[in-house]
């Protein structure tokens, strides 16, 4: 009996750990099983063979070596023996994980995985359909310092679908968190593919938005109330909802996978109101954060794994397209709270004027009020009212023509003489414009094209002859067309009018593009 006593205290002992959550991005290994993606059928044309694997492996091992969680779950992994062959690289480093799961009774492409410092006492898989398509969500029951948790790893479908299929996982998740006590301890976590915020996110969205605004994360989990984010003290006040980590940082730093320069948070950690208690196991307050050291960026971009020129063979070099996300939890109820973190020192704004002046950005800088006044295939043309206009290009996913942002540049560029944006680090929309022709440049007799204070404006109408490809819209002035619009011929001495048409630069001769047959009336 007095053995026992002894005993009881040290499987109670207090104890603080870490959990993580990690996509990263496609880890196949070297069998042949029917259901690879194509570029990782082993030593096929695209290059993945055993030294792109082992390549593979050690990135990988190495970050979650420097991550150093107690627990981490993992996506996209492809079987048992890829999570084992990276178990195994990690232990190399000096870091050993005695218990892992993975989700693997359904021939999916990749799984949900988890490896764990503590015993795993029982697993399960959540089953989110038959169909392959839907991975199962993995369900794992651990013991840590005496004290039970469920960690739920998941991985909803992507971005390629519509907001009902991620509905679907939500469902099936939701369901099973449905009948579990509200005092027990769970977390829930991994690759969503949906933002913190994804109810804001998906309204601009039609091709995603297949269910009037309704979300999997937001509206079937329940980390909204009222029409916003539940806060700590909702959570506390209604076990129904689910906290979801991002809340903790402040909305600069909020972001773990960008997609065509936009910043995104789809891996999210979600928590019951039992661990914003101090009960059994608790979240420690203002822990959560994402795992970003340097060698994990390129340019400003997360170092993914890379493929030659995009589509080609695999070059070992880069880790995944996501970065980790983690959080401290503790058994301890005297355990102090993380410090509350600072959001980041505000942006020195600048004006479109002063980037043509700037020319090279020392550090990133704020274009407040610009507004978008023309969209193309590549990118889009910004204007501040009553100042210069401004081509952005590639990031033009990021904008709808005729609203206003606020827009953080990193870098700007001259290419061939034509001066435009061509790094973008964040982007704040801030309200719909009405009346854009007042940030048109209207066609005068006097109106000298020529001049650089014109480069990258949209001009409202101008009309001419067309003669050897310039267009001679005064007696004295011409200007040189570029026409970008397939199929089309125009005639050597047409009597041209056009509208909505950008002046660009090429080799510092001003000219006109095309891009489009509405630029021609």
């Amino acid at each position: 009996m007095k053995f026992l006593l002894l005993i009881i205290p040290l499987l109670l002992q207090a104890l603080t750990f870490k959990v993580a959550s990690y996509n990263v991005e496609n880890l196949f290994d070297m069998h042949y099983s029917g259901h690879e993606y194509i570029e990782y059928i082993p030593n096929s044309k695209f290059g993945w063979n055993k030294i792109t694997y082992q390549k593979k492996l050690q990135n990988i091992s190495k970050v979650i070596y420097d991550l150093n969680a107690d627990i981490i779950g993992l996506e996209e992994i492809e079987s048992k023996q890829a999570l084992l062959d990276l178990r195994k690289f990690i232990k190399k480093r000096g870091l050993e994980y005695k218990y892992f799961a993975i989700a693997d009774k359904k021939d999916s492409t990749v799984k949900v995985a988890i490896l764990s410092r503590y015993q795993i006492t029982k697993t399960r898989e959540i089953k989110v359909s038959y169909l392959n398509k839907y991975r199962d969500i993995l369900e794992v029951h651990l013991l840590i310092g005496g004290r039970k948790l469920i960690i739920f790893v998941n991985h909803w479908k992507s971005k390629s679908g519509p907001e009902s299929e991620r509905i679907k996982y939500a469902k099936a998740l939701k369901k099973r968190l449905s009948v579990i006590p509200k005092n027990k301890d769970y977390i829930v976590l991994g690759d969503f593919n949906s933002n913190y915020n994804e109810y804001v996110t998906i309204r601009h969205n039609k091709k995603l938005n297949n269910t009037r605004g309704k979300t999997g994360i937001n509206d079937i989990l329940q980390t909204k109330i009222d029409g916003k984010m539940a806060t700590k003290n909702d959570v506390k006040a209604n076990c129904n909802l689910l906290y979801n980590l991002w809340m903790d940082l402040p909305l600069g730093q909020r972001y773990s996978y960008i997609y065509h320069g936009e910043k995104d948070t789809i891996d999210n950690i979600l928590i019951p109101c039992s661990m914003l208690k101090k009960n059994s196991i608790s979240y420690i307050q203002n822990s959560f954060n994402v795992f970003k050291p340097p060698y994990l960026f390129k340019n400003g971009l997360i170092k993914r794994w890379e493929r030659r020129y995009g589509y080609g063979k695999f070059t070992g070099i880069g880790y995944s397209d996501h970065l980790p996300i983690y959080a401290f939890f503790t058994t301890d109820k005297k355990y102090k709270n993380f410090p509350i973190k600072k959001a980041i020192k505000p942006y020195e704004s600048a004006t479109i004027n002063s980037l043509y002046v700037i020319k090279v950005l020392k550090k990133p800088l704020m274009i407040k009020r610009a507004v978008v006044i023309q969209k193309d295939k590549i990118g889009c043309t910004v204007k501040i009212l009553g100042g210069r206009a401004i081509y952005i290009y590639h990031f033009n996913k990021l904008f709808k023509k005729g609203y206003m942002y606020n827009i953080i540049v990193n870098s700007v560029k001259n290419y061939h003489g034509n001066f435009e944006i061509n790094s973008i680090k964040d982007v704040t929309e801030i309200k719909k414009v009405n009346h854009l022709k007042k940030y048109y440049i209207r066609y005068k007799n006097n109106l000298d094209l020529s001049k650089k204070e014109y480069l990258n404006e949209i001009i409202y109408r101008l009309q001419g002859i067309y003669k050897k490809s310039y267009l001679f819209y005064s007696k004295k002035r011409k200007i040189r067309i570029y026409n970008k619009i397939k199929n089309f011929y125009i005639k050597n001495g047409r009597y041209l009018k056009l509208k909505f048409v950008r002046i660009i630069s090429y080799k510092n001769e001003p000219e006109i593009i095309l891009h489009y047959k509405r630029n021609v009336i």
